[in-house]
Parts: structure tokens; sequence; C-alpha cells
């Protein structure tokens, strides 16, 4: 009876760190997964993660210690420990989870990023004004997985600031660089086009201020290895800080 004991006050106090472990959790998970403070939304899921936590570790360590009791002998302090110790790695694991699989916006001095693509329409398209003046166009930037889009945002197609050079009309877009993740790729096409091209880009995880600098036109050829012909979509990219997010976080 009184290894029992034991073993529920060890599995009790794993229940607290459990509680205020999974707090700490559900807290960063708040700030990465983007979770609204409207109607009190991130606050009921900080205290449903935090309980979740709580039992989590309450079970946890009362299966530990009695692993442990019945492997070793009983005694507060190696159950004690062992159980904590299975607690902090379950937490932490959890914790790394949900880091990586959250779309976090990568920074520049602490500030987060806008990207910047113009695209160059082809030379045979001999118009007046820019093509995306007329009709329904988007401009979408994407992260994939393999070759699945797993998440995308719309950005702005800036068409009143198009420019004409050399017979091309080159477009501006601009959209947030909103997460870490997974293989960029842009598109700018009418909404109800049947065939998008899609331009991947050679955007790391965590672009440096190098990347603050226009890259060179892309493609630069074709499949067969020939230049990239100019009666084609091409475009080039930049990343820009954010200044309107105001001042930039120190973390």
């Amino acid at each position: 009876m009184m290894t029992w004991l034991v073993s529920l006050l060890v599995a009790f106090i794993c229940g607290v760190f459990g509680l205020l472990l999974g707090g700490f959790i559900a807290n960063s998970c708040v700030s990465w997964y983007q979770i609204s403070s409207r109607e009190g939304e991130s606050g009921f899921f900080v205290i449903f993660i935090a309980i979740g936590g709580g039992i989590a570790g309450l079970i946890l360590g009362l299966i530990c210690a009695r692993l442990i009791a019945w492997n070793f002998g009983p005694g507060f302090g190696k159950e004690f420990l062992g159980a904590f110790a299975a607690v902090l790695f379950a937490s932490g694991f959890s914790a790394l989870m949900c880091r990586v699989l959250a779309d976090i916006p990568p920074r520049i001095d602490g500030c987060e990023l806008i990207l910047e693509v113009e695209f160059r329409f082809p030379d045979t398209f001999g118009l007046v004004h820019p093509p995306t003046s007329e009709g329904d166009w988007q401009f979408t930037f994407a992260s994939l997985s393999g070759q699945t889009r797993r998440k995308y945002r719309d950005g702005t197609i800036q068409s009143t600031a198009a420019r004409h050079e050399n017979g091309h009309w080159i477009v501006p877009t601009q959209v947030e660089l909103f997460t870490e993740r997974g293989t960029r790729s842009v598109t700018l096409s009418l909404r109800d086009a049947t065939e998008v091209m899609g331009f991947m880009l050679p955007l790391p995880a965590r672009p440096n201020a190098a990347f603050e600098q226009w890259s060179d036109w892309m493609p630069r050829q074709q499949a067969n290895g020939q230049p990239w012909p100019s009666d084609k979509m091409s475009c080039r990219f930049r990343v820009q800080k954010n200044l309107s997010l105001g001042e930039p976080d120190p973390s």
C-alpha cells in the first residue's frame, strides 16, 4: 500500500509539471500557429492543452513510477527521477514536433519579410497596357511538400506599377513570406485559366540579407538545355523587411 502511495505522489507531481509544460507549449503554439485571440479562442486553447498535458503527465508519471518500483524496488527518489525524465522527454518531443510543423515566417534583423516577385511577360503580347490590367488575375505564393501544394497565400498584383522594357511587360507583385517550410512556388495567371505555369524559387528556409537583392531572371534555360525563350513568361524575386508590422522582434 505504501509503495502505491509513493507512486501516486510521484504521479501527482508529474501531473503538475505536465500541466505547466503543456501550458508553456500551448502558449508558444498560439504564436507559431497564429491562433486568434478573438472571443478568447487562444486562451481556451492554452487552458485545454494545459489540462491535457496535466492528465498526460499524471498517467505517464504513474506508469513510469510503477514500472520502476516493480523492476528496481520502490523509492520516492528513483521513481520521481525516472517519471520526471519521461515527462520532460515527452514534453520536449511534443514541443519539437509543434515547432517543426508550424508555418513560422522567417526574419532578417528581427523583421518579418515580404516576398516581391516581378513577372516578365512574353514579347508576343504587344499590348498598350499591362496584361494584368484587364481580366481577373491571381498571384499565388505556395509552400510545396514534394509536388503537393500544402499551403498557399494570395498576394497583390501591382498593375499600376508595371513597366514596359525591351518589348516585355514587367508586372510587380508581392506577398507576405509566411513560412519557412517547403519548396516555394509562385504563379501569376487568370483565375479561370486551365493551364498555369508555376515557378520554383531557389529561396532557402531562412533567407539572409543577400536575398534582399533581385535574383536573375528565371528560368535560365529549358529542360533540353536551350536558353529560356522570349515567348514564355519568366520571373525574378527578392525579399524585403516588412516594416509595416512595427518594431522588429528581438527573438
